[in-house]
């Protein structure tokens, strides 16, 4: 997989493993390669200018992708490109 940006370090919160169970590499390799799942309009033009300008880019994907109640898990790398978090929004 060759990935768009650079992830850095990759962090998962303790809310995040406890609610999914795993380390999320699925998510993980869909953000890296700009397919951010439910993200605003404006949150992907933002992820697009800042693929030019080195800036923070965020993905938003459901927990459980059945239950339209689940909560989402965000991934976000910092505007650095030097650490990726996931966490539960």
């Amino acid at each position: 997989m060759q990935t768009n940006f650079l992830l850095g370090e990759i962090k998962l919160t303790p809310d995040a493993r406890m609610k999914l169970k795993r380390v999320p590499l699925d998510l993980i390799c869909r953000h890296a390669i700009n397919e951010h799942g439910h993200i605003t309009e404006s949150e992907a033009r933002r992820n697009a200018r800042n693929m030019d300008l080195l800036g923070p880019i965020v993905s938003r994907y459901k927990a459980d992708p059945t239950d339209p109640h689940s909560p989402n898990i965000v991934i976000y790398t910092r505007e650095t490109w030097d650490e990726t978090v996931v966490y539960l929004d």
